[in-house]
């Protein structure tokens, strides 16, 4: 078999500046929230994997090898992922089953490789923190980035390579409140006006929300200082290690209403007849309860600094997989514009500026550029902050 198609456990150095410092709208070198300079991961120098390069790439031959193989299972936190994989079945005659599993996706994947009784051969999910720590590091995990796509990504999605990107995007009832969101700076929310107010899914829930609060502190502290001085006209000043730990305790103080799930966040946002309902935090797959359940939702378009906290999703399969070339195709499909289809409908986004949705029903592609960016430079420390967080927010309600 050619060495296009030779699978192997190997890390690659990303010396790239996150997202953040390319858009000059924070600091490119951080500090942490417990004090002192962060440092960068630390990963080998290793080469790609030959199929990972523009002229290493051959998808029929990937298709021809991929035949050669077993079934494949693919573990994803979204329901969509039986339709993609039942497309992928349809398109290349290579069955392929959809598991959704919204929580322990990655102790799932690490017991079976420790044990040897592979389940898993492709984990999606939207913890790439998590994954690095407890997967990648470890060998459990490949990273494969398509060949075909590997030179059109910016480098922070090439390792973990980020398939996609959703948004936790702050959210509004336009029946109750008009075409303008009644905030338009985050600092609001920390004020009287919105005491018990503010619906927020349940933080300690997902480390996905945490690791937005992580690089909020360490990545764009100036960007919610500036909001501070903008919307009380003073300079930031606080005892709190930064000004987005000033913000969220704040925040926790101020009684939001905590929900175990952002469905249930859109309810009490958008369920018709309300005169006086909260605002909240939710994915852009809620939208869709506009027209499926009468709700009215829509995205605090201009809020101060961000309008919207990064939840993007990380693939890659399971190193012990005895599919290997099968599992490369499906990620290969699933992050194409062919498999993407069946999710920017719910407000994901491909990093791969060739992959566009057909439609833009809530107005979100706009909006992007006024979103919070994700850096995939210091994960180890977005991982091991996440307790930390979690009891921050514990202390402070």
């Amino acid at each position: 078999m050619s060495t296009k198609l030779m699978k192997s456990n190997r890390f690659l150095t990303v010396a790239a500046l996150a997202l953040a410092c390319t858009l000059g709208v924070s600091a490119c070198a951080p500090s942490s929230v417990a004090g002192g300079e962060v440092q960068e991961d630390v990963r080998d120098e290793i080469e790609l994997q030959a199929d990972e390069t523009a002229d290493g790439f051959d998808l029929d031959e990937l298709i021809a090898a991929a035949k050669e193989e077993g079934p494949i299972t693919i573990y994803d936190e979204t329901g969509k992922v039986t339709q993609i994989a039942a497309a992928f079945t349809e398109k290349y005659g290579i069955k392929a089953e959809g598991v959704k599993i919204e929580a322990n996706a990655i102790d799932k994947v690490k017991r079976e490789s420790e044990s040897g009784n592979i389940i898993a051969d492709v984990l999606a999910i939207s913890e790439p923190p998590a994954l690095y720590a407890e997967l990648l590091r470890d060998g459990l995990i490949t990273n494969w980035v398509p060949g075909d796509v590997y030179d059109k990504l910016p480098e922070e999605a090439r390792y973990p390579y980020l398939s996609s990107v959703s948004w936790l995007w702050w959210s509004y009832s336009p029946e109750a409140y008009g075409d303008k969101c009644p905030v338009t700076n985050i600092w609001e929310m920390t004020d009287e006006e919105w005491k018990g107010r503010v619906a927020l899914p349940d933080p300690e829930a997902r480390a996905m929300y945490t690791n937005i609060w992580n690089q909020s502190a360490r990545d764009h502290e100036d960007a919610w200082a500036a909001a501070y001085e903008e919307h009380y006209g003073k300079a930031y000043e606080s005892d709190q290690e930064t000004a987005f730990h000033a913000w969220l305790k704040g925040l926790a103080e101020n009684s939001p209403v905590v929900f175990k799930s952002d469905e249930e966040v859109s309810e009490a946002v958008g369920a018709p007849g309300q005169t006086d309902p909260p605002i909240g935090a939710m994915s852009g797959a809620k939208y869709r309860n506009n027209a499926e359940k009468g709700y009215s939702l829509a995205p605090c378009t201009g809020l101060d600094p961000y309008v919207a906290g990064p939840m993007p999703q990380t693939m890659g399969y399971v190193t012990k997989s005895e599919s290997p070339n099968a599992a490369k195709l499906y990620i290969h499909f699933a992050s194409s514009q062919e498999g993407m289809e069946f999710i920017m409908g719910d407000g994901k986004r491909s990093y791969n500026p060739d992959v566009v949705p057909d439609e833009d029903p809530h107005g979100l592609e706009d909006l992007i550029g006024d979103t919070q960016p994700f850096s995939t430079n210091y994960l180890e420390d977005d991982f091991q902050n996440t307790v930390t967080w979690q009891d921050f927010w514990r202390q402070n309600r």
